[in-house]
């Protein structure tokens, strides 16, 4: 739960967390062996990206695991060490070759798809399961749509979505 709070926050980095983390982070790639740079992303969720040319993609992948727990866990590290410099606790949101950005958009697809279902059949529609990052993006997608309205139901790690019509 507390890391999933601090998905979110992190969603909301200042630019000088964002240029600090952007260091660290590039230091921490030269530390192992990976030949990558950094780029500042933004948009409703600004983020710090790690891309590479070539061969080093393959090598990025690594860098994600599966379902995103290696890609968790870099951003877990370099929060740590961000809020260390920083002096105060700071999060930034880090992603790899667009691996987030990429579920970001799925999910807004997913959102418009359920939104015209519900719209349509004026039924609630239940979502998937999922973190609180990917669910905060829903409600973002969702949220100025005339006809639904978005909840969260359940606890973790079970925590879900429902779209409903707005004429409930």
């Amino acid at each position: 739960m507390a890391a999933e709070r601090a998905d979110l926050e992190a969603a909301e980095a200042s630019p000088e967390a964002l240029a600090a983390g952007k260091e660290i982070l590039e230091e921490l790639l030269v530390h192992l062996g990976l030949e990558a740079s950094v780029e500042v992303a933004s948009g409703a969720t600004s983020r710090l990206n790690v891309v590479s040319e070539g061969d080093g993609k393959e090598a990025l992948g690594a860098l994600i695991g599966r379902k995103g727990e290696r890609l968790s866990a870099l951003q877990h590290l370099v929060n740590l060490m961000l809020s260390r410099k920083m002096g105060d606790w700071t999060r930034v949101l880090v992603d790899v070759e667009d691996y987030r950005g990429r579920r970001e958009r799925q999910l807004h697809d997913l959102a418009t798809r359920a939104a015209e279902r519900v719209a349509e059949t004026g039924k609630m529609l239940q979502l998937e399961p999922m973190p609180a990052l990917e669910r905060r993006w829903i409600h973002i997608a969702l949220r100025e749509h005339p006809d639904v309205m978005t909840q969260s139901v359940g606890e973790e790690p079970n925590r879900r979505i429902v779209v409903l019509p707005r004429s409930i």
